[in-house]
């Protein structure tokens, strides 16, 4: 499946996050499979980053505009990533009609409570994937969100 990496000029690059292939190709899909409403989920790794997995999380929002992940589906694999011993490594989502960047809305969730942005995140650590889904071939972009609301670009190297 093809997918259009894209760089924002006015980005800082610091890292590169590794991704496989067939998990860029899972989360396209569940982008496209959830249409017309936005799709959400999380990628976790092993702490070795031997091996990662994606896992659909139900958008409650139901809207094209935003998503709101089920509480007790994140428990869940926030239980099972515990006993696994897996780090969470992305939260990610679609964008329907705008571009994979990060929309005030996603900066201000990305805070607790949510808009404080004088506050650390509450995954400072923890990439935010987003599909965007605007154009013909979907476009696929990793960030961090840091304190104050700051916006950090990570091109992303996909593996086989």
């Amino acid at each position: 499946m093809k997918f259009v990496p894209l760089i924002h000029e006015n980005l800082k690059v610091q890292q590169v996050p590794k991704i496989p292939r067939k998990i860029i190709n899972k989360i396209i899909e569940h982008a496209q499979d959830a249409l017309p409403n936005e799709a959400c989920g999380l990628i976790s790794q092993s702490k070795d980053k031997s091996s990662m997995q994606s896992n659909c999380v139900t958008n409650t929002a139901k809207s094209p505009y935003r998503y709101e992940m089920s509480p007790i589906e994140m428990l869940r694999l926030e239980q099972d990533r515990e006993k696994n011993n897996d780090d969470l490594f992305a939260i990610y989502h679609s964008h329907v009609a705008s571009p994979a960047y990060p929309s005030p809305t996603d900066v201000r969730m990305a805070f607790f409570p949510p808009g404080e942005t004088n506050n650390p995140p509450m995954f400072p650590n923890t990439y935010y994937i987003l599909v965007s889904l605007a154009n013909n071939v979907p476009e696929v972009r990793a960030f961090f969100i840091r304190t104050g609301g700051e916006i950090e670009e990570e091109i992303i190297e996909v593996t086989t």
